[in-house]
């Protein structure tokens, strides 16, 4: 009977794996409370047999995954450059004191090419979890984290290398990548990911989405199919910057899903000027080493290092804030739904602290307070007492009735299900 590799992710540890008639190649942790994952080799009885244990939640194909790039979208014209210049101008991006100091931001990327002169004075860590060395054989990671420090160049820089030689991965380096992570949130603030699947993976957005609730900022690439995009842009907590142009159009190849609230905001990703890693040929060559390309991979290390410098003004910043910030004060571009809330404005997000966090509501014993906010067209509902579970909930529905308050129906994002409840507030 023929054997087929699948990724299995699990509630618990993966021991009892071993006890099955499947080959067990690799377990990654990802800590309390989010569970494990394995790569396997197993026949389809196996399958079906791990498939009907509660200890699994999912069981899923080991995808091959490449990096994003839009050579078709790259103008020939000398001139149509987007320098970094460009970027701070159209998302005022202040120089000031703030430098990303005392901040770390994580590329999860093809590796990095320490000797670009961008780099210069960077002490960057450099962790592989390939097996194909700490260097960087394709410039996309090198492109990335060159456009994170000359945006944020007081941020300490860590290089986690997911993609090999030829610019490909799979689903089980990924989540050995997610694994480091993980387990070493205390390291670093940022994470930039400035690539995507080809499809949705519920389990990969939930070991993302754990992440980000143990605070770490994240940053990750739209996508650049037109269309809808895959994991991790499509998590629910996952941070989608849009591509935009140096003028603040919407790029036709940039990602857009509304369903899965992709994009947030958008960033030029067009023309890009971009450092190039020593002998890689990323986009087309300009004079010294230096590329122009396009995609969202480019736009996404620009908002990450715009965050960097947001922590090093407002470092006690609640995790989920700054996103919220970013996306209140963005610049709506009118008649264009791609562009997420509108282009990152980052002086107005920082300025004079965003949006602040929502207070806690007052409460008497015995009585019950509710508060209903809307944030960029997000109900949010804050109660006095323990109506619902604990969770998150997206408002489905709203039923007004003059002098009977409001009846909201709620939607549970909470693991990303579809279980509804009915609440009430007083109008």
């Amino acid at each position: 009977m023929a054997s087929t590799e699948r990724i299995v992710f699990l509630a618990d540890r993966p021991e009892f794996l071993y006890e099955t008639d499947c080959t067990v190649r690799e377990t990654y942790d990802f800590g309390t409370g989010v569970g494990s994952a394995a790569y396997i080799e197993c026949n389809s009885e196996v399958e079906t047999t791990l498939e009907a244990d509660d200890r699994v939640l999912a069981l899923e194909e080991n995808r091959e995954i490449t990096l994003p790039i839009e050579p078709d979208a790259v103008s020939q014209a000398p001139e149509d450059v987007a320098t970094v210049e460009d970027v701070r101008r159209l998302h005022d991006v202040t120089a000031g004191e703030a430098t990303g100091q005392g901040v770390t931001v994580v590329a999860m990327d093809s590796g990095v090419d320490t000797s670009h002169p961008v780099f210069e004075g960077d002490s960057i860590r450099q962790v592989d979890v390939t097996g194909s060395g700490k260097s960087d054989a394709v410039g996309h990671g090198t492109a990335v984290l060159g456009q994170v420090t000359r945006l944020a160049p007081g941020a300490e820089l860590i290089s986690l290398r997911i993609f090999g030689a030829e610019g490909s991965t799979e689903t089980n380096v990924i989540m050995r990548a997610y694994e480091w992570l993980h387990n070493n949130t205390g390291a670093y603030d940022v994470v930039n990911m400035s690539w995507g699947s080809s499809a949705t993976s519920r389990e990969i957005n939930r070991v993302h989405n754990a992440l980000i609730e143990k605070g770490i900022r994240g940053v990750v690439s739209a996508g650049n199919s037109g269309e809808t995009a895959g994991s991790p842009a499509t998590a629910r907590r996952a941070f989608g910057i849009a591509a935009c142009t140096e003028g603040g159009e919407i790029a036709d190849f940039s990602s857009y899903d509304p369903d899965r609230d992709n994009p947030d905001v958008a960033a030029i990703g067009v023309d890009n000027r971009l450092a190039q890693a020593s002998g890689t040929t990323l986009g087309e060559e300009l004079s010294g080493p230096w590329v122009k390309a396009s995609g969202t991979s480019f736009s996404a290390p620009e908002v990450a290092g715009m965050v960097a410098k947001y922590l090093d003004v407002r470092s006690e910043t609640p995790p989920g804030q700054i996103k919220a910030d970013l996306e209140e004060t963005a610049r709506d571009i009118p008649n264009q739904p791609r562009d997420g809330a509108g282009l990152a404005d980052y002086a107005a997000a920082v300025g004079e602290g965003g949006s602040s966090p929502p207070s806690e509501p007052p409460s008497e014993s015995g009585a019950t307070t509710a508060i209903v906010q809307d944030l960029l067209a997000h109900d949010v509902l804050y109660l006095g007492a323990d109506w619902l579970d604990a969770g998150e909930y997206r408002v489905r529905r709203r039923d007004s009735s003059e002098g009977e308050g409001t009846v909201l129906a709620f939607e549970e994002l909470s693991g990303e299900g579809d279980r509804g409840a009915e609440g009430s507030a007083g109008s």
